[in-house]
This record gives C-alpha cells, sequence and structure tokens, in this order.
C-alpha cells in the first residue's frame, strides 16, 4: 500500500467514524426529543384530565346545590301552601261560630272600630237575619253614646262585618282581618305546624 492508498484509507476511516459519531449524535438527539415529546404529552395529558376531573367536580357540586335549592323551594312552598290552609280554614271557624259566640265578637269589632258611633253596620245576609240587631244593641252598649244602625245586607260578607258611612267603608270582615295580621302571625302558624326539630 502506498503513501496515496494510506493517506486515502486514513481519510475515509476518519470520515466514516466522523459519520459514525454525527449518527450517534443524532440518534441521541431524535431520543431526547421523542422522550421530551412524550413527557410534555403525558404532562398535558394529566393538566387535561386533572381540569376535566376538576370542571366535573364543580359541576356536580353545582348539579347538587341547584337540586338542593329546588328541593328546599319545594318544601318552601308546601309550608306555604299549608299555612294559607291554615288561615282559611280559621276563616270558616270563625264563620261557623254559634250565635253566642258570634254577637259579642260582631259587637266589639264593630264597637272598637267604629269612628264616629254612627256608622252602619253590614253584616252577611244569614247573620243580619239571625241575630243583625242584638249586635247593634251589643255594639252600642260597648261603645258609649254609640248610635249604630243595622245596615243593609251584604252578600260578599263571609264573617265579620262592614261599618259604613256615607262613602266610607270600615273592612271588618274575617278575611280582611285575617290578611291584615298575615304577616305578623304566619311565623307563628308556620311553628305550630312545624315545629323546630329537638336536638338540632
Amino acid at each position: 500500500m502506498n503513501g496515496i492508498e494510506k493517506i486515502t484509507d486514513r481519510i475515509t476511516q476518519d470520515t466514516q467514524a466522523e459519520i459514525q459519531a454525527l449518527l450517534t449524535q443524532a440518534q441521541q438527539q431524535a431520543e431526547q426529543i421523542v422522550a421530551d415529546c412524550q413527557a410534555e404529552a403525558e404532562r398535558i395529558r394529566t393538566e387535561i384530565l386533572e381540569k376535566g376531573q376538576q370542571e366535573l367536580a364543580a359541576h356536580r357540586a353545582r348539579l347538587e346545590s341547584m337540586n338542593q335549592l329546588d328541593e328546599r323551594k319545594a318544601v318552601l312552598a308546601a309550608k306555604q301552601a299549608m299555612v294559607e290552609e291554615a288561615f282559611e280554614a280559621a276563616i270558616v271557624r270563625l264563620c261557623a261560630l254559634p250565635e253566642e259566640e258570634m254577637v259579642p265578637l260582631l259587637a266589639r269589632l264593630a264597637a272598637a272600630n267604629s269612628r264616629s258611633g254612627d256608622e252602619e253596620i253590614l253584616l252577611a245576609p244569614a247573620q243580619r237575619a239571625a241575630y243583625g240587631q242584638k249586635v247593634v244593641d251589643q255594639a252600642n252598649q260597648l261603645r258609649q253614646g254609640g248610635r249604630l244602625t243595622l245596615g243593609p245586607e251584604d252578600p260578599e260578607i263571609q264573617g265579620g262585618c262592614i261599618l259604613r258611612q256615607g262613602a266610607v267603608d270600615i273592612n271588618c270582615t274575617f278575611a280582611m282581618l285575617t290578611r291584615q295580621r298575615r304577616t305578623e302571625l304566619s311565623g307563628k302558624v308556620a311553628e305550630i305546624l312545624y315545629p323546630p326539630k329537638q336536638g338540632l
């Protein structure tokens, strides 16, 4: 082997070694890039999964909260309906009082709410016919110097009375009196219907 061949062979060997080193380096870089991409993909996958789980938990919590709110609203509506029924039942019971209780009650209502002392007392037809004058007499006794008179029957009245003087009416019907005191009494009625649970 002459000198040129030796030099050529040497160059070939060096080139092959350099090529091999470059290939090894490129292979290592490619493996590192793949590993980095896999790690980044895993990080993104984990982040997406965690975010999805958090959103799912938040969505479930919102649904549960909404369900609880709807349930509370339904319970409250049912309780309010029962309180309303209790007030309606109270009016029915008041209207069904016997004469010996109804006459003094109507007389007290008329006397207590009379402004001038000479209004007309309007009653439901059945009450007016049965004991209207008794109510007027007792009301005038309760209101010293009263000149209350028996007015015409009023079919709109279910129970209680209306005091009328000219164009001015004072509504003392059981329905109106109950409505006026409803805000004040609703809480007490609810406590009777739904007593607080002991030990809570």
